[in-house]
Order: structure tokens, then C-alpha cells, then sequence
């Protein structure tokens, strides 16, 4: 099963579209604790919900390991996002779930995989995890819901299975 380090907004996304059981059903999710105190925030929509998760297993909280030198570029980013890219320098993990723009241009310069929470609910349809109606709403849902400029949701449209194979689960 493929690693992927969450960030707070992608799970915030995920959990509001009613996809993150099945985001995390597919992939061993884990999150930096920064990004658990993000999540976790009392009286937030989902709170309660991934501290359960958390405390269960279901995604798990990874800290430590001196990462590799990650530049100044790492600092202009939110503490959550920081935290998660510094974490996938020190190994272990396959990829990133990241929806913050700072962090996506910070992973395109530094060859850091990652996909955002708009293409995981095309992703979970083309290993038969999700059905077709059920894609549409959450891919609809988190259109309306994400801020996504015109290139990422032209991209999240028109991408084939080819384009994102690496991030690809074990099929249901």
C-alpha cells in the first residue's frame, strides 16, 4: 500500500466531500502533528472525526528524522505544509495529498510528488472504489468548495489513468 503524508486542507476537503474513508481505505494516510493540531482544532467541522481516526490507527501521526536541505522557499509556507514537506525529505513516505499553492509550486521545483484533493475522487472511480455518480458528486463538490485555478481544474478534467498512474492504489 503507498504512503501519503496529508496536509490540513486536503483533509478537510476530503472529509467534507465524504471521501476520506475511502481516501484512507486506499492509501496508509499519515499527517504530521502540526498538521493534527490543524485538524483537531475544538468545535471545527471534523474535529472530533480525525481525532478518532488518529487515535485508532487509521491515520497515523509521523514526526522526526533530520530531513534533507529543503531551501528557504520552505519557510514562505504555513506551518502544517512545512511540516509535511520537510517530513517527505527524511523518506518513507510515497507522495503528497496537498492542496495549498505555495506548497504545490514548492513541490513541482523540488521533484516532490504530490496530486491535491480534487483528483482523488477521480483516482478512488478508476480503481473501482467509487462509482460513477458518486465521482461526480464529490469531484463537483470539491470544485465548488476548493480554490482551484482554471489550470489545475482543467487538468483535474481532462487527465487520464496514464497521466496520475503513480499515484495509483491497489484496485478494490
Amino acid at each position: 500500500m503507498k504512503t501519503a503524508l496529508i496536509d490540513a486542507s486536503s483533509a478537510i476537503l476530503l472529509y467534507k466531500a465524504e471521501l476520506f474513508e475511502a481516501v484512507a481505505s486506499a492509501y496508509d494516510l499519515a499527517m504530521a502533528p502540526t498538521v493534527y493540531q490543524e485538524v483537531t482544532v475544538a468545535d471545527r467541522m471534523g474535529a472530533a472525526y480525525f481525532d478518532a481516526a488518529c487515535r485508532s490507527g487509521r491515520i497515523r501521526i509521523v514526526s522526526g528524522g533530520a530531513p534533507r536541505q529543503l531551501g528557504v522557499e520552505l519557510n514562505r509556507l504555513g506551518a502544517g505544509e512545512r511540516e509535511t514537506l520537510s517530513l517527505y525529505a527524511t523518506g518513507g513516505v510515497d507522495f503528497v495529498i496537498l492542496d495549498d499553492g505555495k506548497g504545490v509550486n514548492y513541490c513541482r521545483k523540488n521533484a516532490i510528488p504530490y496530486i491535491n484533493a480534487l483528483l482523488c475522487p477521480r483516482i478512488l472511480h478508476w480503481t473501482g472504489r467509487l462509482d460513477r455518480s458518486a465521482f461526480l458528486q464529490a469531484f463537483d463538490y470539491l470544485l465548488e468548495q476548493g480554490r482551484y485555478s482554471f489550470f489545475v481544474v482543467e487538468f483535474a478534467k481532462k487527465c487520464n489513468a496514464q497521466k496520475l498512474a503513480f499515484f495509483m492504489p491497489e484496485a478494490a
